[in-house]
């Protein structure tokens, strides 16, 4: 029986998160996602104001290529 009961460690890839949130769970530098999300490497996303979001999956993605 497994009674672990932490969430894991990416709970929706799909999630919008900002660069330093996304830059923590992935436990990369912040400057690297912001340096690719500038060079439009990584998709960006904006809501309503000028932050940009990114999706854990395309980091991932990106990092899986490499």
């Amino acid at each position: 029986m497994n009674t672990d009961t932490s969430p894991p460690l990416f709970d929706d890839l799909d999630q919008l998160r900002t660069y330093r949130d996304a830059a923590a769970a992935l436990r990369i530098p912040y400057f690297k996602i912001q340096r690719a999300a500038r060079a439009g490497i990584i998709p960006t996303f904006s809501i309503l104001n000028s932050r940009k979001y990114v999706k854990l999956r395309d980091i991932l993605e990106l990092l899986s290529a490499a």
